[in-house]
């Protein structure tokens, strides 16, 4: 493969008319979709039908005038340690990138990008307040070749001189990939109840939406159903709950599959590389010094099996926040080890006590999730004598929840590392140094300052972490200590 030259402007590839064209298409589809299907559905005169043609023919006119001004206004290049990029031919656009500002260059392509020969290459910028970047279409070597030289500056530290540093393409080392058998644990220990309010909701969006352009059908479908539900009895209602967690496991594992298929976890020097996906193949660099916070859990399936869920997670400015978080299913626990020591260094949690959160936080989830739920429903008891046995079911169930939330609900510290668990029916993990930290709130109500507690909050450049109802003199310690460290560390958080 030939070098090129990125210090003169650069353009997409010819290929990228046709995805320009298909993407600004798509884009008025998603805006004008049910005024598009109500035309379908209606009687039209030949006439209309006439003028109709005529508005598509135009819109697909402009949108390839659009397509063609796009494309030739679209240059990037590599200038003084700056990534620049300009786009637009109304208004003019240049964007421009420092380096060492760069959080991650991904690379990927779609079913779509593959047939024309085509990948994209995203830079984002998470931390400052730029978005991501994007480009489209170039052709393979191409984008290889940007990707790497980019990823060559972030790999290490800036120098003592605040300027990236280039340097040789580090050597990889294949830590983990997942097998069709990886697809599907992971699929079958996926949060399917969660998934199933998730598909209901959306499902009611999508009627209230085609309610607006079909009232009558609409109404008089959705009434056929009221009225055989409030008929049907009880081994129907809960044959429908069965089906839909069935089509919630269905969807769950077309999801796992399509966004995790043949997943690569590769180790370089100071960074990790992911490569995943079936639809679209994503490449993503993680460099070390940009990560501001580690994940992982489990659950009772996920432990069946002995695999956890990874979460890495990064610096986002919240405009960037799909690429802040990094997903890795079917962990192990060599491979949990494996993260800890390469970002954390050697455990110095392993051996400091741990510190639980006060009984007060068993008390408030039982009231709050448990009783108050059930009081609010009691007018239920009216109706049928079953809707006794439900509550009481719930109520027992919140019980159980509660103190499994206050068994898991615990911490632990050192000079400068913090490890939180949380959770009830799955078991979470967050861990994170002192010197990312970027903001804390301390909170405390009238009602527990009475039993002696407090909570608080731990901020970083992605997210945070709480501490819930910890005793007041350990929550308030180490408040007074984050302060200190952030104000005497001179450690950078990224």
């Amino acid at each position: 493969m030939s070098n090129i030259d990125f210090s003169q402007p650069q353009r997409q590839s010819v290929k990228g008319l046709v995805l320009i064209f298909l993407q600004e298409g798509r884009r008025g589809l998603q805006a004008f979709w049910p005024v598009i299907v109500g035309i379908l559905f209606a009687k039209h005169s030949g006439k209309k039908i006439l003028i109709i043609g005529a508005f598509v023919l135009l819109a697909v006119i402009l949108t390839l005038i659009h397509t063609i001004l796009y494309f030739r206004a679209f240059r990037f290049h590599i200038e003084n340690q700056q990534f620049i990029l300009k786009k637009g031919y109304l208004s003019r656009k240049t964007l421009t990138i420092p380096l060492d500002r760069i959080q991650n260059v991904n690379t990927n392509q779609t079913v779509f990008q593959q047939f024309l020969g085509v990948m994209s290459v995203e830079i984002d910028t998470a931390g400052t307040s730029q978005k991501e970047l994007k480009i489209s279409a170039l052709t393979k070597p191409v984008a290889v070749q940007l990707s790497r030289i980019l990823s060559s500056y972030i790999e290490v530290q800036p120098a003592e001189s605040g300027e990236a540093v280039r340097t040789a393409p580090p050597e990889e080392k294949l830590v983990m990939q997942l097998t069709n058998r990886d697809l599907l644990k992971i699929g079958i220990s996926q949060n399917h109840l969660k998934t199933a309010v998730i598909l209901f909701f959306f499902g009611i969006q999508f009627y209230n939406q085609v309610q607006q352009y079909f009232k009558e059908k609409a109404a008089e479908y959705a009434h056929e159903a009221t009225v055989f539900l409030s008929q049907s009895g009880w081994a129907i209602l809960i044959s429908l709950v069965i089906f839909f967690l069935l089509v919630s496991l269905l969807y769950s594992m077309v999801r796992t599959a399509i966004l995790f298929y043949d997943l690569r976890f590769y180790k370089l020097s100071q960074s990790y590389r992911i490569v995943s996906g079936l639809l679209t193949r994503k490449n993503v660099l993680i460099p070390f010094r940009k990560i501001q916070q580690l994940n992982w859990e489990t659950g009772p399936i996920k432990k069946l099996f002995g695999i956890y869920k990874v979460n890495i997670l990064q610096a986002t400015s919240g405009v960037a926040v799909k690429t802040a978080l990094i997903e890795m299913p079917g962990c192990l626990d060599q491979h949990i080890e494996g993260l800890k020591s390469d970002l954390f260094g050697p455990d110095e949690l392993k051996d400091q006590p741990v510190i639980r959160s006060s009984r007060v936080y068993f008390r408030r989830t039982w009231i709050y999730k448990g009783w108050i739920p059930a009081i609010l429903f009691s007018p239920l008891l009216l109706l049928n004598w079953l809707y006794v046995f439900l509550l009481i079911t719930w109520i027992l169930f919140m019980l159980i929840y509660s103190l499994l939330t206050l068994k898991k609900s615990y911490f632990q510290v050192s000079h400068g590392q913090i490890r939180v668990s949380s959770g009830a029916i799955e078991h979470h993990f967050k861990q994170m140094e002192f010197h990312k930290v970027q903001h804390l709130e301390f909170s405390q109500s009238i009602f527990y300052k009475k039993h002696g507690v407090a909570s608080l909050r731990i901020g970083n450049a992605s997210g945070f972490i709480r501490l819930p109802f910890i005793d007041e003199r350990i929550a308030r310690a180490l408040h007074d200590y984050l302060l200190y460290y952030a104000e005497t560390s001179d450690r950078v958080w990224m």
